[in-house]
């Protein structure tokens, strides 16, 4: 981490970061900061990048900009790196599911971002239809709150779908109590009870 770096992060961090949910309204601010923590993201160092992602989280929307390279640390090898880009992906590009139901989706199959990656897709809701078949199989995952997530995201993506609610049929007979909850409740708001 070079000191320059770490300054950047520091003066964005300064007074419970006021300058970063200052970004959130002022689109005049949003385009000086964004392009500098675009920069940092390019960082080799981890941490540097983690704190650019946190703070494009904070932004939220007028970070948008943004949403390529964070969908690109999505793959990244350091876990937390991933972790923070999926976070910070689902808050800035909720809005342009071209380039954020992708990154996401594949994210699916890691368990650090499972969870996580599901709530942002069942948030992008039918936008994000074209996940289907990821969150499909994870209805079966052993974690009853991954299936849960599953439900809750499907319900959400193409509630529609013959298919899709008879997956969520079927989850009303699983062995956790919280996915059958889930599952009544889903098949409720949809009217297909």
């Amino acid at each position: 981490m070079t000191q320059e770096e770490q300054a950047t992060i520091d003066r964005f961090n300064a007074d419970n970061w006021a300058m970063l949910y200052r970004c959130r309204w002022s689109p005049e601010d949003a385009d000086q900061v964004v392009p500098q923590l675009l920069e940092l993201l390019k960082s080799k160092d981890p941490e540097i990048q983690q704190e650019s992602l946190r703070a494009l989280f904070r932004i939220g929307t007028p970070a948008a900009p943004a949403a390529n390279q964070v969908a690109e640390l999505t793959c990244s090898n350091v876990p937390m790196t991933k972790r923070l880009a999926v976070l910070a992906i689902g808050q800035i590009a909720y809005e342009l599911p071209e380039v954020c139901v992708g990154p996401v989706a594949a994210t699916l199959s890691d368990p650090e971002c499972c969870r996580d990656a599901l709530r942002i897709l069942k948030y992008i809701g039918e936008a994000a239809a074209g996940a289907l078949d990821k969150v499909k199989p994870l209805l079966s995952n052993p974690d009853a709150k991954v299936r849960r997530d599953a439900v809750k995201a499907l319900a959400k993506m193409n509630a529609a779908d013959p298919q899709v609610i008879d997956l969520i049929r079927e989850a009303t007979n699983d062995g956790s109590k919280i996915v059958r909850e889930a599952s009544s409740k889903c098949l409720k708001s949809i009217g297909k009870r």
